[in-house]
């Protein structure tokens, strides 16, 4: 956090002024969920200079009315990590209406959760319907263990909440999806290599680890997200160290 020594007039008439101190966050793990909001909110161009300085350090915003243009030049000059989506690990909203936020780092998150959230995250952001953006959601904040027969119930629910508190989320995860890129980089491939995937998916993935072992597919889709992503990573890097797969 940077630490902010603001001084403005609180009446301009008055030849007197007071002084303002308060942090303003230097990364993405740093940011509330009040404040992620905001910076998706940046993103849809519906949050005005003085509302967005007013989440970013957490104060009123008719102290910021009092400010200078360039002393809020000088906070704003300071959302430059937001260009960026450095790699985070846990969900920053922890609730949206009832249903709370997974664990930090999807612990004691299945596999086939995992799975059918990475589905309706990839038609989201491949079609913009918003259905698919409320399913997506409801795989990971939940009021219980994961259900496929929830997602349907949970979703009309959630759908109901404010749009850029589902965006947040949304953008949430791709930082968390980032942070799996760090994990397990011989299982996910960079942006720029994956339109060499573009009939492959997750069930895909699946469907090659249970293979024509019916009996145990319930079994593979309850084990831990780590549990499979490590197993995939150093497959991978064995049969490509074997020249098996390029």
């Amino acid at each position: 956090m940077t630490p902010i020594a603001l001084e403005y007039c609180p009446v301009r008439w008055l030849r007197y002024s007071r002084k303002l101190n308060c942090q303003h966050p230097d990364n993405w793990s740093e940011l509330s969920a009040k404040q992620l909001i905001a910076a998706v909110r940046i993103m849809q161009e519906t949050i005005t200079d003085d509302e967005l300085i007013a989440s970013m350090l957490n104060t009123k915003k008719r102290l910021v009315k009092r400010l200078s243009a360039y002393q809020k030049f000088c906070i704003i000059d300071l959302l430059g990590f937001l260009e960026t989506h450095d790699p985070y690990y846990e969900f920053i909203l922890p609730t949206i209406g009832k249903f709370s936020r997974p664990q930090p780092r999807l612990k004691d998150e299945t596999f086939g959760t995992f799975i059918f959230a990475e589905t309706f995250f990839e038609k989201y952001a491949a079609t913009g319907d918003k259905e698919f953006l409320a399913k997506f959601i409801s795989c990971y904040y939940r009021t219980g263990a994961f259900r496929e027969a929830d997602i349907k119930i949970n979703s009309s629910i959630i759908a109901a909440f404010p749009a850029d508190e589902q965006e947040a989320i949304f953008l949430n995860y791709y930082l968390i999806r980032q942070w799996f890129v760090e994990q397990y980089p011989n299982v996910f491939e960079p942006a720029a290599d994956q339109t060499k995937k573009e009939k492959s998916s997750w069930i895909d993935v699946y469907d090659a680890i249970v293979g024509d072992d019916i009996v145990k597919e319930a079994e593979y889709a309850n084990l831990p997200i780590s549990t499979v992503l490590r197993y995939l990573d150093k497959r991978i890097k064995t049969n490509r160290h074997e020249g098996k797969i390029r």
